[in-house]
């Protein structure tokens, strides 16, 4: 795995494919180096956590991994969002918006959630993607 890689935090694959699509691993704004976009500590311990900027993280994580396949955003066909606060709904939908801008966005689920595998986690998203036809040769 190379250092621009999360490793997973249990015994499942980034992308799993299968019949024509790609599952995307639920997914979340933590850094190979283990720190968490969005989520700040100051010198005197005080967190302050970004729902915009942990949205865009995740997306463009999603969108790292699909790469390796040779796919992007435009391939996404649903996604599953997760929040552990649904008062951080409107941040999520702006960065959400500006993510998808000019291409048509996948379908979209979000519900609330108790709480994440790390407490400065404000979302995770999973996703499917349409593989795209090999054009024969």
């Amino acid at each position: 795995m190379d250092n621009n890689t999360v490793q997973p935090r249990g015994a499942y694959p980034h992308i799993k494919v299968s019949n024509g699509f790609a599952f995307v691993s639920g997914t979340s704004s933590r850094r190979p180096d283990n720190t968490i976009a969005g989520a700040e500590v100051d010198g005197l311990g005080t967190t302050s956590l970004d729902i915009r900027a942990q949205t865009t993280a995740v997306l463009e994580t999603i969108e790292r991994n699909l790469a390796t396949i040779g796919l992007d955003r435009t391939d996404l066909i649903d996604v599953s969002s997760f929040l552990v606060n649904m008062n951080d709904f409107g941040g999520y939908n702006e960065s959400w918006a500006a993510f998808f801008e000019g291409i048509a966005p996948p379908a979209r689920t979000t519900v609330a959630v108790h709480q994440l595998p790390h407490p400065h986690l404000l979302i995770e998203i999973k996703a499917m993607a349409a593989l795209r036809e090999v054009a024969e040769q």
